[in-house]
């Protein structure tokens, strides 16, 4: 079940790159504009295609992949191997991403494609005075609770049994062992300083990325980059927390408890901790949609801006939009109008694919 569910997480993580709205909106392919009479033509379809073919391989093979390793490796190196293999996916996809971007660049200027057009940006860099999203210095508590506790396992390292619990059931009992080893003692250590590194890292690649101000709603636009940017950043860093807190209890759990059962309270302590501060960001951002579209409709008349057409203000439905996406309230990337059978389609694709294989295994063992 482990192996099938990581594998999974691999999958859909890759596969996410086929709905980034830097190639699905309309006029923007590959961070590009593209003429509308460019659109169809069969190099650019071919860009697509190719872009397309090679993301679905590249996710495909790292989810077989990574359930190959998880069969062969022992629990440590396997979920070593889980997250190496989950960020080089990522790292592949941008590269596919930046060739094809590059292609179609090289093609735009050699038939000069915006010829006779002119377009026109404006840029408000004073939003980002207001931004005050919380700095990458602060990521150095987590990061120093996880020193402290790496530095007083090593101290007591020779109090560590010869065999270590390295996994534990639901029953929070220890059901896998492994010799003792720098490598098994301190493996949660590592993975929780890459978190870390990896969490400050998009924390810092959120607050970088280009503003998208709507003109006909401009201060309106300007307050929801400043809300979601701070939520954000808010989310990430209390989930780092308990990140550090949780690869720290694994790391020092070796010398105050070895291969004893988990404290009975674990799991729900965990599971709590993980979610809470997921669900107060998604209520945070849902809250700031809400605003932002009663804000913006006064002046911009689009149908995704009317808050009647969202159901429980999540999803858009509008039976007189023809589309089957529009664009997020975000502007960044887009959302499906589940008034069109399509849509419906979709997201039952989506779960069938994501929750399918789990409900299999379940009812066959």
């Amino acid at each position: 079940m482990e192996t099938l569910v990581l594998s999974l997480i691999v999958l859909m993580t890759g596969l996410m790159m086929l709905f980034s709205g830097r190639w699905i909106r309309r006029n923007l392919l590959f961070s590009i504009y593209v003429p509308d009479e460019q659109q169809r033509r069969a190099e650019v379809k071919a860009m697509q295609q190719s872009y397309r073919n090679s993301i679905i391989i590249v996710s495909v093979a790292a989810a077989l992949l990574t359930a190959l390793l998880l069969a062969l490796l022992s629990a440590g190196w396997g979920m070593a191997a889980f997250i190496i293999i989950i960020h080089t996916l990522i790292i592949a996809e941008l590269l596919i991403y930046s060739r094809s971007y590059r292609s179609l660049k090289q093609l735009k200027e050699e038939e000069d494609w915006m010829a006779g057009k002119q377009v026109v940006r404006a840029t408000d860099t004073t939003v980002r005075k207001d931004l005050h999203v919380l700095p990458s210095v602060i990521y150095l508590i987590p990061a120093g609770i996880l020193l402290l506790v790496t530095l007083y396992t090593l101290f007591h390292y020779p109090e560590i049994p010869e065999r270590v619990a390295v996994h534990w059931g639901l029953d929070n009992q220890p059901d896998r062992f492994e010799q003792k080893s720098l490598m098994t003692v301190f493996l949660p250590a590592g993975m929780g300083f890459f978190t870390l590194f990896i969490m400050a890292a998009v924390s810092n690649a959120t607050d970088m990325m280009p503003l998208k101000l709507n003109p006909a709603a401009r201060k309106a636009s300007a307050d929801y980059e400043v809300r979601t940017r701070r939520n954000n950043s808010y989310v990430i860093f209390m989930i780092s927390m308990i990140m550090a807190l949780l690869f720290s209890f694994i790391t020092i759990q070796q010398v105050v408890m070895p291969n004893e059962n988990l404290p009975a309270a674990f799991m729900p302590v965990v599971l709590i901790g993980t979610f809470l501060p997921v669900i107060a960001g998604m209520y945070l951002q849902w809250q700031a949609d809400k605003d932002y579209r009663h804000a913006a409709a006064e002046n911009d008349k689009a149908p995704y801006h009317d808050d009647s057409n969202y159901v429980l203000g999540l999803f858009y439905y509008n039976k007189q939009d023809p589309n089957v996406w529009v664009p997020k309230v975000s502007q960044f990337g887009m959302t499906l109008n589940m008034a069109r059978t399509e849509a419906k389609l979709l997201a039952v694709l989506f779960v069938i694919v994501l929750l399918g294989p789990v409900l299999i295994i379940e009812l066959l063992m």
